[in-house]
């Protein structure tokens, strides 16, 4: 069953990539998440945390970071709010707030059928892979990137799951807190709360494309 898994998700995940041109060829900016094994359920009114640390960079070209999302379970995803805090490596203090757009959008329902994802139900086995919209931001070592995405208090999101991979050697470090934690400004400090050391949730890949 785990090599069922472990090829369900790389095929799907390859899938995804593929739709890129070959001038636009993606490379990992950190090892991402995978095989998955597990999901995390109920969601309505909590915030996914995940911090792409500028210690566990790739080395790769490029002057954008487009992060991937997965979903394992759910129809309908209601999306509050989506944000990256960038600070220094290894620093707290939040320098720039980048709004993170779906299709052009911060927030709304993303439906999860074929026009968004490759297999409908999503599934364990074979999540639903979102390409979020490039952020205008060059990949640098010198710097932390706090992804964070905002799931509004409804009934849809109860029925929604978050992908982890127990097994995944993954460098994304995640975190669930309670609420909207999207609204920091520049200057304010990245809560302690977002600090605990977890299995990544929903972002399962950082690429340049």
């Amino acid at each position: 069953m785990k090599s069922i898994l472990k090829f369900g998700w790389a095929l799907l995940f390859s899938a995804v990539i593929s739709t890129l041109s070959l001038a636009q060829s993606a490379q990992n900016l950190v090892a991402g998440v995978g095989p998955v094994t597990n999901s995390i359920a109920i969601w309505n009114d909590k915030s996914a945390i995940n911090l792409v640390s500028g210690n566990a960079l790739f080395p790769a070209s490029g002057n954008q970071i487009v992060p991937y999302i997965g979903i394992t379970q759910g129809s309908t995803v209601d999306v509050g709010n989506m944000v990256a805090y960038i600070t220094k490596r290894n620093n707290t203090k939040i320098l720039s707030v980048i709004p993170v757009t779906y299709k052009g959008r911060s927030s709304g329902s993303i439906l999860l059928n074929v026009s968004n994802c490759r297999v409908v139900p999503p599934s364990t086995q074979f999540p639903c892979v979102l390409r979020l919209d490039p952020l205008k931001v060059s990949p640098s070592p010198l710097y932390d990137c706090y992804f964070v995405i905002y799931f509004s208090d409804t009934v849809n999101n109860i029925a929604v799951d978050s992908p982890i991979s127990l097994n995944s050697r993954t460098t994304i470090i995640g975190g669930i807190n309670a609420g909207d934690q999207t609204r920091l400004l520049p200057g304010n400090f990245i809560p302690s709360s977002f600090l605990n050391k977890g299995s990544s949730n929903f972002l399962v890949g950082v690429m340049n494309n």
